[in-house]
């Protein structure tokens, strides 16, 4: 676990009136495995427990800021498991169950809460949204933390000392170990194979509110998309080729689709990867039930889709060069005797392209 002290919890959730800790451990726990876990994924989340504790301190929110990448990870972590076991514990905190039954808990210095329980479904519905709010902070935290620099900057002149590179090397150490194993979740932020592949690109073509949970929500409506309905349309080898496009900036080494790779340009590419985004959008929106849209708009963004599809496959017609003019027979065949003239008319219809034939029949 890594919150084990009502200190902690009331670090992270200090609109709570709890005395002590042990009433909500159970719900602690759960909400570390049910919630959590999954998130960091289960080796990073091990690391993290064992990191807790070999380090039990009293800590701040500035000092888990300011010092070291595990710190940060356990306060973010530690919040969205606050919340999350608040909102499941509410309901039994305002029970009482002893021997004459069950009764609804009262303090003497509190009102009640109403009888309809509109204060308790308040209170979780509050909970619940700050855990996932919280949730959605800790997985952009560990998305930027991905996108940063391998390796520091290094030092100007005259700038730290020995011991300050240390600890900079150690703080680099750290961050690298936490997105490697993160890199085992399936919360990943990064989706290669796909040519959505993260939340941040979603976003830029369809309002989803940033949230990381979505994103993973819709993966499976997104592969689908791409595996059935793009790689049939185009071809599995144009497809990843705009893939390598789109992650990478790689360039075609040869043709494709008999599309030359001189038509393969990046301006070509980019056009083929923004166009196809927009077409696997529009089909997620006709399809996806993650997002709610009424039925009219699911139609609408479906046949959007399909005419954008359309309007791809067009292009790409248009970068295959045409086939050339069949060539005109040799006049010397007029002087060839009448024998040879019929053998060569018979060897050509027997042809699998007769089309190709275009010396006047005799």
């Amino acid at each position: 676990m890594i919150i084990t002290t009502i200190q902690e919890l009331r670090l992270a959730s200090p609109a709570h009136a709890l005395d002590s800790i042990d009433g909500i451990v159970g719900f602690i726990d759960n909400s570390e495995h049910d919630f959590l876990e999954d998130k960091l994924g289960t080796p990073l989340y091990d690391a993290l427990c064992k990191w807790y504790d070999q380090n039990r301190t009293v800590r701040s929110s500035v000092a888990d800021y300011q010092t070291g990448y595990w710190n940060r990870l356990l306060l973010l972590a530690q919040r969205c498991v606050a919340f999350d076991a608040l909102g499941r514990a509410i309901g039994m905190q305002a029970i009482s169950v002893n021997n004459a039954g069950i009764n609804v808990s009262v303090a003497d210095d509190y009102p009640a809460p109403d009888k309809n329980g509109r204060t308790i479904d308040l209170y979780r519905d509050t909970c619940t949204k700050e855990a996932h709010a919280a949730l959605n902070q800790l997985l952009r935290q560990l998305e930027q933390w991905c996108k940063e620099q391998p390796h520091p900057q290094p030092l100007s002149e005259g700038e730290g000392s020995e011991d300050s590179g240390s600890v900079l090397s150690d703080s680099v150490a750290e961050r690298e170990e936490i997105v490697a194993l993160w890199k085992e979740s399936r919360y990943y932020y990064l989706a290669a194979a796909l040519l959505i592949p993260s939340c941040e690109v979603l976003q830029s073509y369809l309002n989803i509110y940033d949230s990381r949970e979505k994103f993973i929500q819709l993966l499976p409506d997104l592969r689908f998309i791409q595996e059935e309905i793009i790689a049939n349309s185009i071809g599995e080898d144009l497809l990843i080729i705009v893939i390598d496009f789109a992650r990478d900036g790689k360039l075609p080494s040869d043709s494709v689709a008999g599309i030359p790779v001189t038509e393969l340009t990046e301006p070509t590419l980019q056009r083929l990867v923004h166009r196809l985004r927009k077409v696997m959008v529009a089909l997620l929106v006709g399809r996806t039930s993650v997002l709610k849209y009424d039925k009219a708009q699911k139609v609408q963004a479906h046949d959007d889709g399909v005419r954008m599809l359309q309007n791809v496959t067009e292009y790409l017609k248009s970068l295959v060069p045409s086939e050339p003019a069949p060539a005109s027979a040799p006049e010397q065949s007029e002087q060839l005797p009448c024998g040879s003239k019929l053998s060569t008319l018979h060897s050509q219809l027997s042809t699998k392209e007769p089309t190709l034939w275009t010396a006047p029949l005799l």
